[in-house]
């Protein structure tokens, strides 16, 4: 082999080795590149994992919320037994009381004949009559009311609307219907007589009522006296019969 071979076949030698050693090279280069980004790809997922349990742990105190806020909604139920439970107790303590609660109504329409009176005589003004009159409607609405729940009777219903509508017709000013004069305003003393008339039919019902549940119906001093003395005379009387009947025998 002569030298110029020789050269030459080290030449393609060298050649192939400086080649294969590039190719070596890149292939080296482009495998740690791949390590590299498979590296940053772990490391952003492992950045990443976090943000789903941030997720889960928020949904948890969602859930968590509402059973907080739990006792707050039956809080509302609570509150309304104890109102149920105060109102039963108001109502059966004044449905107790109801006969002291008819005689202090019949108290009130007196008083209301007190300001009809004093309009009379130039005391009272007809707006202050009328004011303590719609007082007074008032308390005999929620008066009947309370008597209807403890005497539940239709009966017992018209004759407390009766008595209410001859409260409500003393309103001032009082007019009448005349054939010659058309209707006509009535003075204060003929009002008073009105109210009174009025009023006293009122009473008079409210008295039937209070007498048919078992109770003497006087509050007034001179009407205690009458009914003591009207008790009196009846004992008396029944005592006479008692003895004509054993003077047959």
């Amino acid at each position: 082999m002569d030298m110029t071979t020789l050269i030459v076949v080290l030449g393609g030698f060298a050649g192939t080795v400086l080649i294969v050693a590039f190719l070596v090279s890149r292939m080296m280069r482009a495998y740690t590149d791949e390590i590299y980004r498979l590296i940053q790809s772990s490391g952003r997922i492992e950045r990443e994992v976090p943000a789903p349990i941030s997720a889960s742990t928020s949904v948890t105190e969602k859930e968590q919320a509402p059973s907080s806020q739990q006792p707050e909604k039956t809080t509302p139920a609570v509150n309304e037994e104890e109102f149920v439970k105060k109102l039963r107790e108001v109502l059966n303590e004044r449905m107790a009381k109801i006969l002291d609660e008819a005689k202090a109504k019949k108290a009130r329409l007196l008083t209301l004949l007190d300001f009809g009176r004093g309009y009379a005589l130039g005391y009272v003004s007809e707006d202050d009559y009328n004011a303590f009159l719609a007082k007074v409607l008032s308390e005999l609405d929620e008066f009947k009311r309370l008597w209807l729940m403890k005497f539940p009777s239709r009966k017992d219903k018209e004759q407390l609307e009766l008595m209410i509508s001859y409260v409500a017709k003393t309103k001032l000013p009082i007019t009448i219907k005349t054939k010659d004069k058309g209707v006509i305003t009535l003075t204060h003393e003929e009002a008073l007589i009105k109210i009174t008339e009025y009023i006293n039919s009122a009473i008079s019902i409210l008295d039937s009522l209070i007498e048919k549940a078992g109770e003497n119906p006087a509050i007034t001093p001179l009407e205690i006296k009458l009914s003591q003395e009207v008790q009196k005379l009846q004992e008396k009387v029944k005592k006479l019969e008692e003895r004509l009947e054993e003077m047959n025998m």
